[in-house]
């Protein structure tokens, strides 16, 4: 036996047999009528496959269709590739229908999307794993990207970013003209460079920018190296190159071991500014007339740079303390005003001393954050409240866990910022202390990271 049809009610008959039709390829019969009962129908056939029919009679109810009801729950057809599921979500979007799925992957490797029908039948589009497809190659992994060299297979989705003019004024070259130009670009500029990737949604594997970190032909400095990026106008406002932006830094840093990195923009790329900016890039001047596009115009630079992490001076130490003070006061609610003026002179006086400080300064020189690494242990990191979420924290321990080799830290209890932090960049809770170190009644909490855990057994 095999399954002949599948069979579903609608009061839209006629505008859900040219969905069908027009939009996924099926092949009608003529109407069936049976005056009688007042019934209609049609037979949807898609090649060798089930066909579907469509039917409506006077007597059968509207309705409402749930999402999560018992039976049947939804209409799959296969596509051939995922730039196909990506294409007919696009055009159903456009065409005024709803996407009750954005494209992803799902867990057993399917790309898929949902759309439905004229009645709010779910229709999953669906790509099933490809054997020949191309691995991903991936060289970073973020919340929402992977960044990943380019592949040949790129062309088509690069020229239909880089074909925009607003794209090309603000990175400095002309839009392309056609999709041979793409792939001549795509070959000699991209293809086979080093630390040039493509910037693609997890979700989706759809390409959305490039980014690279390459040598500073304006610095003789080999270890200086100059980020350059670009993004799809679509994806413009999403925070998506701040989020590569922040990976490619813990490249450059902890893997490369750069001691600054730079990067240049036009002052009219307000967008690049601020991306720069949010990850601590320093501007440090304007290069007038810096450079001739390629339509004649002749743009300033206004050029950035960040320094890797560093050690302080001993006349830091009070700009060190008021970070500690501002952080210990955002996060630390739990100690009273007299603990923090107990522990603050101990902190200046003793505690800063007594450990390797490494800092980081934001724009405008300030320093922002800071850690003190012991023998064996991260005794201290703190983020000044206003500059959290620009990556400075984790910029500081990737810092001490790959470069110091550090993998255990204590943290207070009842910081449950600190905690979270902690646990998110992959440490576990080992141990437990009911006092901190001076007696107080502050339980800290001992973390060690998995690897390092395990290889002490």
């Amino acid at each position: 036996m095999k399954l002949h049809h599948i069979a579903i009610w609608t009061f839209r008959l006629e505008e859900l047999k040219d969905f069908y039709v027009r939009f996924l390829g099926g092949t009608s019969n003529e109407k069936y009528i049976n005056p009688k009962k007042g019934f209609e129908s049609y037979f949807i056939s898609f090649g060798e496959g089930p066909s579907l029919e469509l039917m409506s009679r006077t007597d059968v109810q509207n309705t409402p269709i749930e999402e999560n009801r018992l039976g049947l729950t939804h209409l799959a057809f296969t596509f051939p590739s995922r730039e196909e599921v990506l294409r007919f979500t696009e055009q159903m979007r456009s065409e005024g229908y709803t996407i009750a799925g954005e494209p992803r992957t799902s867990g057993d490797g399917y790309f898929e999307s949902v759309v439905l029908d004229p009645d709010g039948n779910r229709i999953e589009c669906v790509c099933p794993p490809q054997a020949d497809e191309p691995q991903d190659d991936c060289s970073f992994e973020t919340e929402r990207l992977l960044i990943r060299s380019f592949r040949e297979n790129d062309a088509e989705t690069f020229f239909a970013c880089c074909q925009n003019p607003n794209l090309g004024n603000n990175a400095g070259w002309a839009p392309h003209k056609s999709i041979e130009e793409s792939r001549e670009i795509l070959q000699n500029v991209f293809i086979g460079q080093e630390d040039i990737w493509a910037i693609t949604l997890k979700d989706t594997r759809q390409l959305i920018g490039s980014i690279g970190i390459v040598p500073d032909p304006k610095r003789e400095n080999p270890q200086v190296r100059m980020l350059g990026y670009w993004l799809d106008e679509a994806h413009w406002g999403k925070g998506y190159m701040t989020e590569a932006v922040q990976a490619v830094l813990n490249y450059g840093f902890n893997e490369l071991q750069l001691s600054l990195i730079t990067a240049n923009c036009y002052p009219h790329n307000k967008r690049s500014q601020q991306v720069l900016e949010r990850n601590g890039f320093i501007c440090e001047g304007v290069l007038h007339q810096a450079e001739l596009t390629y339509n004649g115009n002749i743009y300033d630079h206004l050029c950035y740079y960040l320094p890797n992490i560093c050690r302080p001076a001993s006349e830091d130490y009070d700009e060190i303390l008021q970070v500690w003070e501002d952080s210990v006061r955002h996060t630390h609610h739990f100690l009273t005003e007299e603990h923090i003026q107990f522990y603050k002179p101990l902190v200046r006086n003793h505690y800063l001393s007594a450990v390797e400080l490494y800092i980081i300064r934001n724009t405008n020189g300030k320093i922002v954050a800071f850690m003190g690494l012991s023998d064996e242990l991260i005794e201290m990191l703190f983020v000044s409240p206003g500059e959290q979420g620009k990556g400075y924290g984790r910029r500081l321990l990737e810092y001490a866990t790959r470069r110091k080799q550090m993998n255990k830290v204590d943290v207070n209890e009842q910081n449950d910022k600190a905690l979270g932090f902690y646990l998110r960049m992959g440490f576990r809770i080992i141990g437990r202390d009911e006092t901190d170190g001076m007696g107080k009644p502050y339980p800290i909490l001992h973390l060690q990271l998995p690897e390092a855990e395990n290889g002490n057994k």
